[in-house]
């Protein structure tokens, strides 16, 4: 969509929630929020504009980003299979994998010689869990990433199984592999989300994607967080960069791509806007909800 499109949709709605995603999107390359990003999303919310994020991270490693910007927002985490409240610090949606997810997922891994990490939900402290028997071992992968990651829990599949709440399971190994595994999986009706390589760890042969239990997106957890505040998804507009974004940006009043996204990515959304070398945020921000809020204002 070209710019005197976006333009028009803009005119015909004014948004009430801004959703945006961090990696690539509000954070710089070198992972910090610049003032101008910072200055809008206040903007916004002296409007009366809320505004969310929506990430594939953890509520652990997502905080640290609400520390840089000094106020608490709305999250919806985990590619959406978490929505989480951070003003009163508690879950307003789960979306685990149940067992059947769970035991399709590892078992696919286990057919094309995947390694799987599972992640558990904020009750269990988001504990992370490397998969085990009769998985095959990857001791690269836990000499190389293991360590930056904390402490790790080792749990064979039967146990892995037992568990009720686990958000994702990441599978990781050769890119043909993984596709291999992923694309059944998206046949039986598990979201899929695919990051490529470990781009920190370029050494390691290992490709990395996402799975979800059915219906995870972060489209269907801004839509609950919108509900809950009397929206829709047209009264919101979102911004990022990746394959996990696009759910949100198809579905959202205005699905904002960043300059750095892919280009597959930048051709499924409704606006494109510069990269997040170059503030792109602030610029979808003031293009697409400050600016039309402020000549709404002025003519009221």
């Amino acid at each position: 969509m070209g710019y005197h499109q976006a333009n028009q949709i803009v005119k015909e709605r004014l948004f009430r929630l801004v959703v945006l995603d961090i990696d690539g999107t509000l954070l710089d390359p070198s992972d910090v929020v610049r003032p101008v990003v910072h200055d809008a999303i206040m903007a916004c919310r002296a409007l009366g504009i809320e505004v969310a994020l929506a990430t594939g991270r953890r509520l652990c490693t997502t905080l640290p980003v609400l520390e840089q910007l000094g106020i608490l927002l709305p999250l919806v985490l985990y590619n959406g299979a978490l929505v989480w409240e951070t003003d009163t610090e508690r879950a307003l949606a789960e979306r685990p994998l149940d067992r059947a997810g769970l035991a399709r997922a590892l078992a696919e891994a286990r057919r094309e010689g995947l390694g799987a990490l599972a992640l558990r939900a904020p009750r269990s402290s988001e504990r992370l869990v490397l998969v085990t028997d009769p998985l095959p071992p990857l001791p690269e992968f836990e000499a190389e990433l293991l360590p930056r990651t904390g402490e790790v829990d080792r749990l064979p599949v039967a146990d892995v199984l037992e568990l009720e709440d686990v958000l994702t399971v990441d599978l990781f190994g050769p890119e043909r592999a993984l596709r291999r595994a992923t694309a059944r999986l998206a046949r039986a009706g598990l979201p899929i989300y695919h990051h490529g390589p470990f781009e920190w760890i370029p050494q390691l042969p290992r490709w990395v994607a996402n799975v979800h239990a059915p219906g995870v997106s972060k489209a269907s957890g801004v839509e609950l967080l919108a509900r809950r505040r009397g929206l829709t998804l047209d009264d919101v507009l979102a911004v990022g960069d990746g394959e996990n974004d696009l759910p949100l940006l198809r579905r959202a009043g205005l699905g904002v791509a960043m300059g750095n996204a892919p280009e597959h990515v930048r051709a499924q959304a409704g606006a494109v806007v510069r990269g997040h070398d170059e503030d792109g945020v602030a610029e979808a921000l003031e293009r697409f909800v400050l600016e039309p809020w402020r000549q709404a204002l002025r003519v009221a």
